[in-house]
């Protein structure tokens, strides 16, 4: 049993990391291609690269959300199994 649990709980290590990459990867992008603007221009503001940044990870969550919906779905489902079945109930 307690193999199961280190089980699920590496998977859901490894699935919290999966599910924060899109948002991770959308505000790096766009952190990069704002410090290439803020290098060419001179402009030496750091807001000018947040309101582009927190709308590239909003963007990243839009689109990737039913993905991300499912992959907590099938995890819930797992998770709840295994604990029915720890608890003895079924």
């Amino acid at each position: 049993m307690t193999e199961a649990l280190l089980s699920v709980m590496r998977e859901g290590l490894v699935m919290a990391l999966l599910l924060a990459a899109p948002a991770l990867v959308g505000a790096a992008v766009v952190g990069i291609a704002m410090g290439l603007v803020r290098a060419i221009t001179q402009i030496d503001d750091p807001s000018v690269g947040l309101l582009p940044r927190v709308a590239a990870v909003g963007g990243a969550y839009l689109a990737f959300a039913p993905a991300i919906a499912k992959t907590i779905t099938a995890f819930a489902h797992k998770l709840t199994a295994l604990i029915a079945q720890v608890g003895g109930v079924g």
